[in-house]
C-alpha cells in the first residue's frame, strides 16, 4: 500500500514529465504477456482494431494497464474471462464476474471498496483514475451482462 500511495504522491505533484508518443498497441502486445501469469485459469482476449498512438508518460501508462488488469483478474471468477479492446481513441478492459455492480460515482475513490470481503486495499482505480487526470484523459465504469467495464479516453 506505501508504494500506491507514494505513486499518487508523486503523480499530485507532477514528478512524471518525461512524455513520449507511444504506439498503444505494440505496448500492450509487449506488456500483455508478464501480466498473463496472474491469469491462472482466465483467459484474455485481445481485440486491437486500431494502432493509436498517444502521448504519455510511459511509467503511468504501464501502472493504469497493470492495475486495470490485476483488477480484472482480481474481480474475477473462475474460468471467466478478461477482454481488451481497442477501438478509436478508447481502450476498454472488461471482465466476467459473480460480483454485483460497484458504485459508478465511488469506483474511482481512494480506498472505496464495496465489501469487507473485497482483496487490495482500494488504491488501484484511484491510481487509475490519477493518471488518466495527469494525460487529460477521461475513464469510466458501467456494468453490462455480468461484466465489469473500464474505459480510457484518449
Amino acid at each position: 500500500m506505501c508504494i500506491a500511495v507514494l505513486l499518487l504522491a508523486k503523480i499530485d505533484n507532477r514528478q512524471y514529465e518525461q512524455m513520449e508518443t507511444i504506439s498503444l498497441g505494440d505496448f500492450l502486445d509487449r506488456l500483455l504477456p508478464s501480466l498473463e501469469c496472474l491469469m491462472g485459469n482466465i483467459v484474455l482476449r485481445k481485440d486491437f482494431q486500431t494502432s493509436l498512438m498517444i502521448r504519455a508518460n510511459r511509467t503511468l501508462l504501464e501502472s493504469l494497464v497493470n492495475n486495470l488488469v490485476v483488477n480484472a483478474v482480481r474481480h474475477n471468477r473462475p474460468n471467466g474471462d478478461i477482454t481488451l479492446v481497442l477501438t478509436g481513441r478508447q481502450l476498454i478492459v472488461s471482465n466476467t464476474s459473480d460480483e454485483p455492480e460497484l458504485d459508478a460515482r465511488q469506483v474511482f475513490n481512494r480506498f472505496y471498496r464495496p465489501s469487507e470481503k473485497t482483496k487490495g486495499n482500494g488504491l488501484g482505480l484511484a491510481i487509475v483514475k490519477a493518471v488518466c487526470e495527469y494525460h487529460g484523459w477521461k475513464v469510466n465504469y458501467w456494468y453490462e451482462n455480468n461484466r465489469h467495464c473500464f474505459a480510457v479516453n484518449f
